[in-house]
């Protein structure tokens, strides 16, 4: 019986991703080890297409944004990638979030001019919004753009930059000196005063989503940058939106330790033993179930944002709980060999463990208890 009952374009959508990222599969270990960004994926996804996923066709893109018509493309997409390469999910996805919000605050002209790299060499597109010191769930960013004559002079340490190495152009969002609320500013990634610290990412997994340090000191930004108005990003529950993309490769990377574990213990003889049946079955439960609520929230985004957001909520919990509790079914189904370097299930894991790992998750249950006993609550408090 099938999961879900995807159209013919979503299940087109989901071969042409799985034919592009087998070739990723080749190339995993060696962008894992040398920890850098995976340019010949990013590569084969522009020649396929895809870097646009998430901008209106009218642009040029697929139309598969939030606010579009056919959101689910974009998330099997992020899916399926995961099931191969997280850190490439990652990498996609970050930059879709960007494009993402081109999309929905910025001028025809703006949109076409910030998504002009991607669409002609392949640029992905880094998101400069976590800071060291900042308090992102309120609104409280320690980064200032200063209100200048035709601009912005920002000045900011932000880190977990992805997709930072090579990019053209960079998301960044800083506090408006003059409302003090949070901007989204369009840079462009040369600028002098921008240092970057490439030695800030050096992570047990996730190790090819390059994400370093910049330093942001006096880089003047053009009022033609600005992406939309003060209180854009946490008005429009950005925060929020960003959970589905990131439970995406939360249950893609579960999918390839389950898929490369069960051809494993077929491959061992160890099909028949009764008790790893059940850690099997148990493994499988957790992965339709995060997979379905995702799936609903995501069709039905464009008629009920908010109860959308909020079954996300749950999906992105129970991948984060299930995935802690892979650390203990994988060891019992498949044995401690599955490990070793030479299998992708010991990098998969890695990958899924830190990627897991946001300061927020313990307050995830509390917005969803919030909004069934009718209390105030903020969408995206887990991200």
């Amino acid at each position: 019986m099938k999961l879900f009952p995807f159209t013919d374009a979503q299940q087109a959508v989901i071969d042409k991703v799985e034919k592009v990222a087998a070739g990723f599969a080749e190339r995993a270990a060696e962008y894992d080890e040398k920890a850098c960004m995976p340019q010949q994926d990013i590569l084969d996804m522009h020649e396929a297409g895809m870097l646009l996923s998430a901008l209106e066709p009218q642009y040029g893109g697929l139309g598969y944004g939030v606010h579009q018509d056919d959101p689910l493309c974009l998330f099997l997409t992020i899916e399926h990638i995961a099931m191969v390469n997280p850190a490439t999910a990652h990498c996609f996805q970050v930059h879709n979030n960007c494009v993402q919000m081109i999309n929905k605050f910025c001028t025809p002209e703006q949109i076409k001019r910030f998504t002009e790299p991607t669409r002609e060499r392949g640029m992905l597109m880094p998101a400069a919004g976590s800071e060291p010191t900042s308090h992102i769930v309120t609104g409280g960013m320690s980064a200032m753009g200063q209100r200048v004559d035709g601009g912005f002079l920002v000045n900011a340490t932000k880190h977990y930059v992805t997709n930072a190495p090579g990019s053209e152009l960079m998301w960044v969002m800083v506090k408006d000196s003059e409302t003090e609320r949070d901007i989204m500013l369009m840079i462009p990634a040369d600028d002098p005063g921008i240092t970057t610290d490439e030695s800030f990412w050096d992570p047990i997994g996730m190790r090819a989503c390059v994400s370093p340090q910049m330093t942001f000191k006096d880089v003047f930004v053009p009022q033609e940058n600005l992406m939309g108005g003060p209180g854009d990003f946490f008005g429009d529950n950005w925060l929020g939106k960003i959970n589905l993309g990131f439970t995406a490769t939360y249950v893609g990377a579960m999918r390839g330790i389950y898929n490369y574990l069960v051809e494993y213990m077929k491959g061992k003889g160890r099909g028949s033993d009764g008790q790893r049946q059940q850690y099997i079955g148990e493994m499988k439960a957790r992965i339709d179930a995060i997979r379905l609520l995702l799936y609903t929230a995501v069709v039905n985004f464009k008629d009920d944002e908010t109860g959308a957001m909020l079954m996300v909520e749950e999906a992105k919990w129970l991948a984060v709980e299930s995935a802690n509790r892979f650390n203990y079914l994988l060891g019992q189904a498949g044995g401690s060999t599955l490990l070793m370097r030479k299998h992708p299930v010991e990098r998969l894991m890695r990958d899924l463990h830190l990627h897991i790992l946001h300061g927020r998750h313990f307050l995830t249950m509390g917005v969803v208890g919030k909004a069934e006993l009718g209390e105030p609550y903020m969408v995206g408090m887990s991200t």
